[in-house]
């Protein structure tokens, strides 16, 4: 079928593979480190955000 071609993409690979896959491990971000992101980049937004205003002023 059509969507046959699309599985490379969603992970169902080719029905020949050519050549062999190997495996790559990726870290995990638990959500305490991800909340710790999020806060990190709102801060420096608000920097930004408060230098710029101080400085039209």
């Amino acid at each position: 079928m059509f969507w046959d071609s699309w599985r490379i993409f969603f992970g169902g690979g080719s029905t020949t593979p050519t050549t062999p896959t190997t495996v790559s491990s990726v870290p995990e971000i638990d959500a305490s480190s991800g909340a710790l992101a999020i806060a990190v980049v709102a801060a420096a937004m608000l920097l930004a955000w408060e230098v710029r205003r101080r400085k039209q002023a």
